[in-house]
């Protein structure tokens, strides 16, 4: 299992930051913040794999906190969270450096699976110590699309490749591939049914998988 990662939410909703605070706590070290300012002090104070923050602030919002992490601290990764569907924030916050972006209301497993998707990028681009190359572009079959539903189809075939090469890499024993995810067995079922994804076909002979 991975370490706990360290991960940082900042709103100015303290509703929003108790409710990501009790989804992410059980497998990680959450660190809240009202606003960018108080998010700046932090990362200044302490190192963050993850910084869960939202769009719309006082003072300094989640365009420039997203631009000043980029640039001051690279292998940060960022997710914003956007209201109303607002979904050309996210794709422009996507375009300043934000890895993924979060939609509320939000689902928990939503929530845990978009957390363990950054950090698996986190982690890579740690160990390779060089930014991610830029996205290469959709697939051809995206070109036909508008750009909301291309960013939800690629977002979608991102998560199913994720969860396929996590029950890949522990044979399909799905409790070891929610813990090394950070995320709760249950979620990790309630996922991968969401997806179409059974763990039967990554279960070698003798491997110990969890029924699904």
């Amino acid at each position: 299992m991975e370490p706990r990662a360290r991960l940082l939410v900042v709103d100015d909703k303290p509703n929003i930051r108790a409710l990501l605070q009790d989804i992410l706590s059980a497998n990680h070290d959450v660190s809240l913040a009202a606003d960018g300012a108080a998010a700046r002090d932090l990362l200044e104070a302490q190192t963050f794999e993850l910084v869960i923050t939202d769009v719309r602030m006082p003072g300094i919002d989640g365009f420039e906190l997203v631009e000043l992490i980029k640039s001051r601290w690279p292998l940060t990764e960022v997710v914003m969270m956007t209201a109303h569907g607002s979904i050309p924030a996210a794709v422009e916050a996507m375009r300043k450096g934000a890895y993924d972006y979060l939609q509320k209301p939000f689902d928990p497993d939503d929530v845990s699976l978009v957390v363990a998707r950054a950090l698996e990028r986190q982690r890579e681009r740690a160990q390779a110590l060089t930014p991610p190359p830029a996205p290469s572009g959709e697939q051809p079959e995206l070109a036909s699309l508008s750009y909301r539903e291309a960013l939800a189809v690629a977002r979608d075939r991102g998560s199913r490749d994720y969860l396929s090469a996590l029950l890949k890499a522990f044979n399909g024993n799905v409790s070891r591939a929610a813990a090394q995810a950070g995320l709760e067995r249950e979620s990790l079922h309630r996922l991968l049914r969401r997806h179409g994804i059974s763990a039967e076909p990554f279960r070698g002979s003798g491997s110990g998988g969890d029924q699904s």
